[in-house]
């Protein structure tokens, strides 16, 4: 695991986040269907009431809704982000991770100032890969960065699961 591990954390908040556990990534689409952000919703209380901390990467979409429940529902989450921690994307999330910086955690790899690049974000996948127990998709497309979240997941021997969608009529 060290071979993949980034040289360099930047962290904000409660790094006591990283030594308690378990923790599981729930990840999913930025342009969530309704029915998508429900059952991260649903899974995200599921997870808190067994005081397991939730860690996804403050995209728009699954990614807040899984923080904002975490938080909603009294339980602990982690952001691993692709920008540095004194950046946030998509913007409308600033105070979402400014608020995850002073009561839970915000994790970066990259250095404060530095340029926010399309790569930064498959970069910060493997390390939210690297910090959690298992990944849940919870909703993705097939082009979608969180099939790469999944492919490093299992490149670690983490668990991966894949919430089945079921068409309702």
């Amino acid at each position: 695991e060290r071979k993949f591990a980034p040289e360099l954390l930047h962290l904000a908040g409660d790094f006591g986040l990283l030594q308690q556990g378990p923790r599981v990534a729930v990840v999913g689409s930025r342009k969530a269907s309704a029915e998508g952000l429900r059952r991260a919703a649903a899974l995200t209380r599921a997870l808190v009431q067994r005081d397991i901390i939730v860690v996804s990467g403050l995209a728009a979409g699954i990614d807040t809704a899984a923080h904002t429940t975490a938080l909603e529902s009294g339980g602990r989450t982690i952001a691993v982000i692709g920008t540095p921690l004194d950046q946030s994307y998509p913007r409308e999330n600033a105070a979402l991770q400014a608020r995850l910086a002073q009561e839970q955690l915000v994790v970066s790899q990259f250095d404060s100032g530095s340029a926010v690049r399309p790569k930064n974000f498959p970069i910060r996948n493997r390390t939210m890969a690297l910090l959690t127990d298992a990944t849940v998709i919870v909703e993705a497309g097939e082009k979608s960065g969180t099939v790469n979240l999944g492919w490093e997941a299992l490149r670690l021997g983490r668990l991966l699961f894949l919430l089945e969608s079921v068409a309702v009529d």
